[in-house]
């Protein structure tokens, strides 16, 4: 199966003749100011796809394709190559996809591969970006994005299976949130494959989780005694006039507990408060299939959310011109919440 080429063009398929009818809409900036901090080689194959700060404020960013993770040091606004997982082929994988940074700085990140020595959760240490995959984590059927709680528990959601895995912080992968309604993909993209549970975050006892195709904002509360509660759906996202799906992918939060979407065919961030409202918290031209998001943590980044482009519409069928793959700067006015 390709899926970088499959992934969306159902849906554009219906979208194309309603956005030619009507225009493409002027550009507009919500919320936050934007600026392009880096722009990827596409014809390299460097489609970045996750994005995760660790505390000392590296940003990590995954070339899903390559299977390469790079590192942005503070301060510092050329990447390097930090570490890579072998055995990815770009003509059949997603690759190297959602990131997450642990307490002591090893990188976490899930890899959607068809080869059974590739897929799954990997480790990068902090140290030699050294990678290794978590034991048992090749039964993830897509891993496609990873979050810790305050214990350093490691949460995983497969979005095949419309689940949540988990990895106690001393302990072996296990089944956490299984056969969930709420988390479950419903083929409503027609990738001929189910997409439920995609990214995932953290906050105060709670995950909070994007359904793909559901369209919607999930929580899950983590209860007494670490089993996962009843969930709820937060918030649902509408197509947009141009009959693009509210199709949410990478996720992140501010210390209001606001929940900041990238909604990946709409080029936009969304804004969810915690009561449910969905606001325009970023968009414009510079937004080119935006997967994942994370507020920056070193000086001066701290009101920062991070975007980066995985640029797969040309592929997928998108006629309009887009700015191609590159990792974004938003400034949001508001601090993300703690790493836990």
């Amino acid at each position: 199966m390709t899926w970088r080429v499959r992934r969306f063009r159902p849906i554009l398929a219906l979208s194309v003749a309603a956005a030619v009818t009507l225009g493409i809409a002027g550009v507009a900036v919500g919320q936050g100011h934007i600026e392009q901090r880096f722009a990827f080689d596409e014809s390299a194959g460097q489609l970045p796809e996750g994005v995760a700060v660790d505390k000392q404020g590296n940003i990590f960013v995954s070339l899903a394709p390559l299977g390469e993770l790079w590192v942005f040091e503070p301060g510092s606004d050329t990447p390097e190559l930090f570490g890579q997982v072998d055995g990815i082929d770009p003509s059949t994988d997603l690759g190297l996809l959602g990131l997450a940074a642990d307490a002591q700085g090893n990188v976490y990140g899930g890899v959607q591969s068809l080869n059974p020595d590739a897929n799954g959760v990997w480790i990068f240490d902090t140290k030699t970006g050294e990678a290794n995959r978590i034991p048992g984590s090749e039964v993830v059927g897509l891993a496609n994005d990873v979050a810790f709680d305050k214990r350093g528990n490691l949460y995983i959601t497969d979005s095949l299976l419309g689940a949540i895995w988990r990895v106690p912080r001393a302990g072996s992968i296990e089944p956490w949130s299984i056969g969930d309604p709420n988390l479950a993909g419903t083929g409503a993209l027609g990738l001929g494959v189910p997409i439920g549970a995609n990214g995932i975050e953290y906050r105060h006892g709670t995950l909070y989780v994007a359904v793909t195709e559901q369209f919607s904002l999930v929580s899950v509360p983590i209860a007494v005694d670490g089993s996962a509660g009843d969930s709820s759906i937060v918030a649902t996202f509408a197509p947009d006039s141009f009959g693009f799906p509210g199709a949410p992918d990478g996720i992140a939060l501010d210390v209001h507990g606001n929940v900041y979407v990238a909604l990946i065919a709409q080029q936009k961030v969304a804004k969810v408060t915690p009561s449910g409202d969905v606001s325009d918290a970023a968009t414009g031209e510079l937004f080119d299939w935006p997967s994942s998001i994370a507020f920056g943590t070193g000086m001066g980044d701290k009101q920062t959310l991070f975007a980066v482009n995985f640029s797969i519409g040309e592929s997928s069928g998108d006629p309009f011109p887009r700015p191609g793959p590159s990792l974004l700067a938003i400034d949001m006015g508001v601090p993300g919440a703690s790493l836990p």
